[in-house]
């Protein structure tokens, strides 16, 4: 049986369509009740629990984007759904590091650096970066702002942080998920920005 608890059917229901509806609550809701198994699910395939918890935020991440564009049709199965994503995310995954790293094989993952870390993690992950602080810093929840900054860029231990915020695991996990996904959304969308000003600044040249 999947590590993923059963649930009342009208329970999954209106979940689902909260977060249809733009709930944040509900996503917060959604991400609660699975990570525990979600993390079980991937870790029995990617046997790296660091590389877990990347892989439970893409889970997540994906999982939400799917639901809030209506393409679970079923929300009663929204359980075997989740489990679904963890798989292929976990497998995807361990078959870009195969491949990358001269087909080793999946019992020799948990001993190799993930060559294609999310793009987002290097920025975040990088102190000497000015864009981040900059961006970090026009994230509107002062909440946001100091998880991001104690967590990426001070490195700080995660059981610190939540002694110091009265969080638990489970509250850190959830809040640093909201918190990342805010960043990467204004990160891609100042991201975008600069892109189309460049554009518009390139001069057109002509063949003469």
């Amino acid at each position: 049986m999947d590590p993923i608890r059963l649930s009342n059917d009208n329970e999954l229901t209106e979940l689902v369509n909260r977060i249809v509806a733009g709930d944040l609550a509900a996503e917060d809701e959604l991400v609660r009740r699975y990570q525990h198994g979600v993390a079980v699910i991937i870790e029995q395939i990617v046997r790296n629990r660091s590389i877990t918890e990347d892989i439970s935020q893409d889970t997540f991440r994906i999982v939400i984007a799917k639901v809030r564009r209506g393409e679970l049709r079923d929300a009663e199965r929204l359980s075997g759904f989740v489990c679904g994503v963890a798989r292929n995310t976990a497998v995807a995954h361990i078959r870009k590091l195969r491949h990358s790293q001269n087909h080793h094989t999946i019992a020799d993952a948990d001993h190799i650096t993930d060559p294609t870390p999310n793009q987002l993690d290097k920025v975040l992950r990088d102190e000497q970066s000015k864009v981040v602080r900059q961006l970090i810093n026009e994230l509107k929840q002062k909440r946001d702002r100091d998880l991001l900054f104690r967590y990426y860029i001070g490195e700080e231990d995660k059981d610190k942080i939540c002694q110091d915020l009265g969080l638990t695991r489970a509250q850190f996990h959830n809040v640093i998920f909201r918190a990342t996904r805010r960043f990467k959304e204004l990160y891609l969308q100042k991201k975008g920005q600069l892109e189309e000003s460049a554009d518009r600044s390139r001069p057109n040249r002509t063949l003469q």
